[in-house]
């Protein structure tokens, strides 16, 4: 086998085109990622991209939705980590908004949610992930003695979402309050849980 076709070449090269296509959602927007411009930004010929990803849709999902994972395990990574689930709640919500309104990592987020309302897979992968999401936060909740942990989760999601959306077009808009709001409704339902 040479080694412009080894395993980990190919690994290499398709990783380079998937970041290519991640970095490119934010700049250009989600329609304006083609095959020419991904190969073009990770250094390949455009029919290397069709041979290790297939279409341009489905590169555009992949490099989404991946990114879309990492940026928000890895945010609540590290409050997943506190013990007291009122301080997890603030820790998450605090790196959250630590990111510029117009931090690329959002803006690819942004670009693959309004994506997601007119390609059904792409929703579907999402919905996936924030159901993933969800559950681990309930779960984590649970193991904590939150008394409805699926409602906190939930309401915590959302509320992320919906501030994250806000931020973006107001970014004036503080975390406090929201912070304030989610830890009191964590600490009202440990309180139950102890009653």
């Amino acid at each position: 086998m040479s080694e412009s076709t080894s395993p980990s070449r190919r690994t290499d090269t398709r990783e380079k085109i998937i970041e290519a296509a991640a970095s490119l959602i934010p700049e250009l927007g989600w329609g304006d990622v083609s095959s020419r411009r991904v190969a073009e930004r990770a250094g390949v010929n455009t029919g290397v991209i069709h041979y290790h990803v297939g279409s341009i849709g489905e590169l555009r999902r992949i490099a989404a939705v991946r990114k879309i994972r990492t940026f928000f395990l890895d945010r609540i990574g590290e409050a997943l980590a506190q013990e007291d689930p009122a301080v997890a709640v603030e820790t998450m919500l605090r790196a959250l908004s630590a990111n510029d309104p117009r931090d690329p990592e959002l803006l690819l987020l942004y670009e693959s949610l309004v994506a997601a309302s007119r390609d059904d897979q792409l929703r579907a992968e999402i919905a996936g992930l924030l159901a993933e999401l969800r559950q681990r936060l309930c779960d984590w909740f649970a193991e904590r003695g939150v008394a409805r942990p699926l409602t906190v989760a939930v309401t915590l999601t959302a509320a992320i979402d919906g501030y994250l959306l806000q931020r973006s077009l107001d970014p004036s808009v503080e975390p406090g309050p929201l912070i304030e709001g989610l830890v009191g409704l964590v600490r009202q339902q440990l309180a139950a849980d102890g009653s």
